[in-house]
């Protein structure tokens, strides 16, 4: 993705939990976009300040919720899931898929391997 795709997203996810995950997802946002946390890593992880503050790009934290609240929901089968996928597609048309999920009134678009 960074050399095809180097500043171009407006809003990257971080969820690998990678130690580079950071600086790659700094790679790929836009100026005036977002990068939004979603794992942690336990090392120490460098943050190239500056890029964050010239380019006006802001970090936003997302932790998880309390999971075993929500697997013992699961395993009582008390949470339909399954009507929370609004549409499947196999992996190779993921660029459809994401496509698809940005139409109005979609919840969830899976992606099979």
């Amino acid at each position: 993705l960074r050399a095809d795709a180097p500043r171009a997203f407006d809003l990257v996810i971080e969820a690998s939990g990678a130690g580079g995950g950071f600086a790659l997802a700094l790679d790929l946002v836009r100026p005036r976009g977002a990068i939004v946390l979603k794992s942690t890593f336990h090392g120490a992880t460098e943050i190239n300040a500056a890029r964050l503050v010239v380019n006006e790009v802001s970090v936003i934290g997302s932790r998880c919720g309390r999971f075993a609240p929500a697997l013992d929901l699961l395993e009582r089968n008390a949470v339909d899931v399954d009507s929370l996928i609004s549409d499947e597609y196999p992996l190779v048309d993921g660029f459809r898929a994401m496509e698809r999920a940005a139409a109005p009134g979609m919840l969830k678009v899976l992606l099979r391997p």
